[in-house]
């Protein structure tokens, strides 16, 4: 396989595991501070790769993750393609930064992702967020920085053999 291939691949198996990853059923404590698995990988790939098809492919993986969470069609594909899109047009700018700057802006754009969620399920069932609502962003602290680091070494291993 080219690099090209095992780049896509990698990809699209970190995506299908993020996806496993939000449908395990986690006990309530934790299911309240579990983070989204899956924008989370769309964002890093967002940052990393370099073509656009991180867009389609978020707007793919989130409608898969509307249909196998049963809710409303196409809430998460726009959610994350509007996250894919927001990092795409800053990616070059938050290479350059640090670390720590770029955990924040990974956290503020996931903040967005999830406004965005929560605005349309305050239009589709008058849901009114809660407090707990914003309890995943805290999680993302704690495990954007090893997530970014794993996909780092399994993509820079992949450019490499």
């Amino acid at each position: 396989m080219r690099p090209n291939r095992k780049q896509r691949a990698l990809v699209h198996l970190s995506l299908l595991v993020s996806l496993l990853l939000t449908l395990i059923p986690w006990p309530n404590t934790l299911q309240l501070l579990m983070p989204q698995w899956t924008a989370m990988v769309i964002a890093y790939w967002s940052l990393h790769d370099q073509n656009r098809s991180v867009m389609s492919l978020a707007f793919f993986y989130g409608l898969m993750l509307d249909i196998l969470m049963g809710g409303l069609l196409g809430k998460h594909g726009m959610a994350l393609v509007a996250l894919s899109f927001l990092v795409l047009k800053s990616a070059k700018q938050l290479r350059m930064t640090s670390f720590w700057q770029l955990l924040l802006m990974v956290l503020v754009l996931l903040f967005n992702d999830l406004i965005i969620r929560l605005f349309i399920d305050w239009l589709s069932y008058s849901y009114l967020p809660k407090w707990q609502d914003f309890l995943p962003l805290l999680s993302v602290v704690f495990i954007w920085p090893w997530l970014h680091y794993l996909l780092n070494r399994l993509n820079g291993y992949l450019r490499h053999h």
